[in-house]
């Protein structure tokens, strides 16, 4: 007969790769050994380390017989949880958000709904910050204690014209004025506000801000502004310029002597008889009349009878609107394709650089002629070096700066010739008498074309339907 060995029951106590869920397995006793008990098996768990998150109950359920040999979770740590960033709830709408025109149920657009500027009263709250929280630390099973990250900082974004409280959680304005973000931060500027009319008893009017004007700009009066215009009235013969922004909810008219130009958009009732400029888009809700437009953008004519006759419109991107042209086959050209700025450029850069050119022609003449002579540097006075010095010099920053223009011209040129992307499109009707200019491909309309499309396909203009 074999005799069996006697060995009491034993204990393993294992941790997981992070510390954070300890496991007891009981070994059964052999032969007439004896079984783990509850004291021996909590003292093993201590033995081990094993001091957070210990659930007793688990023990007393791992010394059982049915579980015998098995991983029984006896302990728990838990995670670190990070803290939140702080955030900034800003109390007024962003410029973009105020400039979307708004649309009816018909999907009709009302172009007097546009909150172009928002006005903030002193101690109006601006930005209110809700600050970072610090986290929650965590704990292993061994009861270390594991670090949370704080959340990140964030400052209230201070402007000109701006003050925060004690604990800089709240921004306010500290002026009646315009709020704006500007480079990240939020700024109060003054509105500068004309009741009635610029005429004769305001005279012309420059300002370094945002201006409302309650009336009309009168003929021959001038408005300069840094920032967006608004114009309740109509500006009629009168040059009106704006960095921002310029919405007219009347209309624009006069003769070569209207001009209004914008840094960014410009919007109107209509434009009859003027000359009209936008970095970005430009606006129309009724009608565009022997006029000139340039937009950097698109330029839009929206309204159900909206119409575009006689003069010249320019745009980058796109120039849309339901009529193009007239019955009376009134010559019409719409240009798209080419950012119409770049023409002017392109004609300044171009006069430049024939200068130059004729400037770099001279001072080679010149200096050949002192090659030729065959005489040295040396044996010339003071005087005459210092102008050979001088001419060699120009040489060399002529022939740098014609280089830089010869690059500059290449490209544009080449986007003279690309027109990618750039379309005309006519919802109603084009008729005959309208010229539509792609980059450097033209179409001459001689019959009228409903609801088209004008787009460059192949160094050709093609003719297709409204998408």
């Amino acid at each position: 007969m074999v005799e069996v060995k006697s060995i009491d029951g034993r204990v393993k106590v294992s941790v997981d790769s992070n510390r954070l869920a300890a496991y007891l397995t009981i070994l059964p006793p052999e032969g007439e050994g004896s079984p783990v008990t509850l004291k021996s098996a909590q003292e093993a768990v201590k033995n081990g380390g094993v001091i957070y998150g210990v659930v007793d109950e688990n023990i007393v359920e791992a010394l059982k017989e049915n579980n015998w040999e098995k991983n029984i979770l006896i302990a728990e740590g838990h995670v670190p949880v990070d803290g939140q960033p702080g955030v900034l709830e800003y109390k007024f709408p962003h410029t973009q958000e105020r400039l979307t025109p708004k649309k009816d149920e018909q999907g009709n657009v009302d172009y007097r709904d546009l909150g172009l500027i928002h006005n903030v009263q002193k101690g109006q709250q601006l930005v209110v910050k809700t600050p970072p929280t610090q986290g929650q630390e965590g704990r292993d099973v061994y009861g270390k204690v594991l670090l949370a990250k704080p959340g990140k900082e964030i400052q209230l974004p201070k402007g000109k014209n701006t003050v925060s409280d004690n604990e800089g959680l709240i921004l306010y304005s500290a002026i009646d004025g315009n709020v704006t973000v500007k480079s990240g931060k939020v700024t109060v500027d003054s509105v500068f506000e004309v009741k009635g009319d610029v005429d004769y008893s305001t005279g012309n009017i420059q300002l370094n801000g945002d201006l409302i004007i309650r009336g009309m700009v009168t003929a021959g009066f001038k408005v300069v502004a840094e920032g967006d215009v608004e114009i309740k009235g109509l500006i009629e013969n009168a040059e009106v310029v704006a960095s921002g922004n310029i919405m007219v909810q009347g209309g624009i008219t006069g003769s070569d002597k209207c001009i209004v130009k914008a840094g960014e958009n410009i919007q109107a009732r209509f434009i009859a008889n003027s000359r009209v400029e936008a970095g970005k888009d430009i606006y129309v809700k009724e009608a565009v009349m022997q006029s000139q437009l340039r937009a950097g953008g698109l330029i839009r004519v929206s309204d159900k009878k909206a119409t575009i006759v006689g003069g010249n419109v320019q745009a980058f991107k796109e120039v849309e609107s339901r009529i193009i042209g007239s019955q009376l086959a009134t010559q019409t050209v719409i240009e798209v394709g080419i950012n119409p700025m770049y023409k002017d450029e392109y004609q300044v850069l171009m006069k430049e650089y024939d200068s130059k050119k004729k400037e770099l022609a001279k001072i080679a003449q010149n200096v050949a002629k002192f090659q030729q002579s065959g005489r040295s540097v040396d044996s010339l006075d003071d005087n005459r070096k210092m102008i050979l010095i001088k001419q060699l010099d120009d040489f060399k920053n002529y022939r740098k700066e014609i280089e830089e223009m010869e690059s500059r011209i290449s490209f544009l040129e080449e986007e003279f010739r690309s027109g990618t992307g750039a379309k005309v499109k006519a919802v109603d009707m084009v008729y005959p008498g309208v010229k539509v200019v792609i980059g450097q491909s033209i179409y001459v309309v001689n019959d009228p074309i409903k609801s088209s499309s004008f787009i460059l396909e192949e160094g050709s203009i093609r003719i297709g339907s409204l998408r």
